[in-house]
């Protein structure tokens, strides 16, 4: 089951220009089964992805991209009635609490320039190891880290594994979506279909999927990664 974990709309992000329809039409034409959508401003109102579902007949879910003191933090089954949070540890908490499933989105992006979200206020953060990045407090927050993202370059994408692996860590896949031509680039497969969030929570909580990066040629290509 072929799920892109990392889209945005211009329905609730206003950086993106993608529209639903639009959507809809490049998930069928790149064999995609399903979507997670994880908008910046709030998720989508139950009413709209249920008939985004019914439209799409694809898996869709309804998470949220939050901006925190520590980058940005895709959450997935959090009560869509949350307010504005601006701090990971309030978030991992409430995620705790409702048993919701939180990802570390793109750790490294811009790294080791000032625009990183982790280390951009660090002096000279190029001569940190492995091991060193490693040991930022944001780590041991979330559930999992996006290591194969389609807008990070892919040294960006290395070091987020690397982290992952470093720390037993599960690492997804996700596009990061918010263009027609972007959508299914990067995905996460599942060895088993799942029907509803709580299902997919339970399958990223199992470990049972794979990454994979699509070619322009439209193949699928399997990213060496093996999830703890």
């Amino acid at each position: 089951m072929v799920v892109d974990m990392h889209v945005h709309t211009s329905i609730g992000s206003p950086d993106s220009n993608l529209t639903p329809p639009r959507l809809l039409e490049v998930a069928r034409e790149v064999g995609l089964d399903g979507l997670v959508i994880t908008e910046h401003e709030a998720p989508w109102a139950g009413e709209r992805l249920e008939r985004f579902r019914q439209e799409s007949g694809l898996f869709v879910c309804s998470g949220r991209e939050w901006e925190t003191d520590f980058g940005h933090i895709i959450v997935l089954g959090l009560d869509s009635e949350a307010q504005e949070i601006e701090r990971v540890a309030e978030l991992h908490r409430l995620a705790r609490a409702q048993g919701a499933f939180v990802i570390l989105a793109h750790p490294f992006r811009f790294f080791p320039g000032h625009s990183n979200r982790l280390f951009g206020r660090q002096y000279d953060p190029s001569s940190l190891t492995a091991a060193e990045l490693a040991q930022h407090p944001v780590f041991e927050l979330v559930d999992a880290i996006e290591v194969l993202n389609y807008a990070c370059t892919e040294k960006e994408n290395q070091l987020a594994q690397e982290a992952a692996r470093m720390l037993g860590k599960e690492g997804v896949a996700g596009s990061d979506a918010h263009t027609y031509t972007e959508v299914g680039r990067c995905v996460t497969i599942f060895q088993r279909a799942v029907a509803s969030e709580e299902e997919l929570i339970e399958e990223l909580r199992a470990g049972r999927y794979s990454l994979a990066q699509r070619r322009p040629s439209g193949e699928y290509v399997p990213l060496a990664f093996a999830t703890p």
